[in-house]
């Protein structure tokens, strides 16, 4: 079987006509016939239903025909995936990720990058908030995917919304909450809380939880911190108290984890997620990683 004979199949299959299949790519009719007398006597069965009038798909031609479709685009993104490597692209990219945006899609979309770019190495780092957007402003870092909770320390930086994420409130399955099918803030009041460690308030995370609070009416005891999402969740499950997570982070929560993922009622109880940049980049590689994944939406 060879390319060729897909891209005719195909171009017949959509014209459904042999000449003007033989038009479009440019050959004779005679040969276009020729290359699909040959891919039907290869595959041993016959892909249209041929009159003097009219030229149809037979039920083989038409599941022949979406498997023809993928051939040609693996073999297309192949050749791409090929012909870039062979143009001697190389450079680095430093991508960090606020801790617990691992348990997303994250590492498909990464992936995808590195086959197309082969000779862009990758670095990564988990990090919270402040030391994510520090690394930007320095440089140690090319872009991050990082909570936004203000904008006001982020004037040297860009950056795109990727997704706006409902805040559940973490409870073990022996919370007297536990039952419940959503919340509101102001019922955690007199629970203990598992917080996350802020390392500043430089970026507005510390004031804008503080303040979401202080809206519902307390402030939290809190009785516990961690500064790892899987060691919040543990002191969750003892009993320890309540955690409040996005659902980037609780969707992967399974049974086993002995705890349950309650919605909080209201439109602010969510957490913005961005990916962040420096305004000032000079980096090849971080340019080609915006405009193919970020700024095109593909993730």
């Amino acid at each position: 079987m060879q390319i060729r004979q897909l891209e005719y199949f195909l171009a017949v299959s959509e014209q459904l006509n042999f000449t003007k299949a033989a038009k479009q790519l440019y050959v004779s009719q005679t040969a276009v016939s020729l290359q699909i007398k040959a891919l039907e006597e290869e595959l041993g069965v016959s892909l249209f239903f041929r009159t003097n009038r009219r030229v149809e798909l037979t039920p083989a031609g038409k599941s022949f025909q979406a498997d023809a479709r993928a051939i040609l685009k693996r073999t297309e993104d192949a050749i791409e995936r090929a012909r870039k490597a062979d143009t001697g692209f190389t450079g680095h990219l430093s991508i960090g990720f606020v801790k617990g945006y691992e348990k997303n899609n994250l590492s498909e979309m990464l992936a995808d990058f590195h086959i197309k770019y082969p000779n862009i190495s990758l670095s990564f780092a988990r990090e919270n908030v402040s030391d994510l957007y520090d690394s930007v402003l320095d440089s140690n870092l090319d872009i991050v995917f990082n909570l936004q909770y203000s904008t006001d320390d982020m004037e040297d930086m860009d950056y795109v919304v990727i997704r706006h994420y409902p805040l559940m409130a973490v409870v073990s399955t022996a919370h007297p909450l536990a039952h419940r099918a959503s919340i509101r803030r102001s019922e955690l009041k007199g629970y203990p809380l598992v917080d996350i460690v802020q390392r500043e308030d430089k970026y507005g995370e510390a004031a804008t939880i503080t303040n979401a609070f202080t809206r519902a009416g307390f402030l939290p005891d809190i009785q516990y911190v961690s500064d790892d999402i899987e060691i919040s969740l543990l002191a969750v499950a003892t009993g320890i108290g309540y955690a409040l997570l996005p659902t980037y982070i609780t969707d992967s929560i399974t049974a086993k984890d002995k705890v349950v993922a309650i919605p909080i009622q209201g439109e602010e109880e969510e957490m913005t997620l961005v990916a962040a940049w420096h305004k000032d980049y000079h980096n090849p590689a971080l340019k080609k990683f915006l405009e193919e994944y970020i700024l095109a939406g593909k993730i």
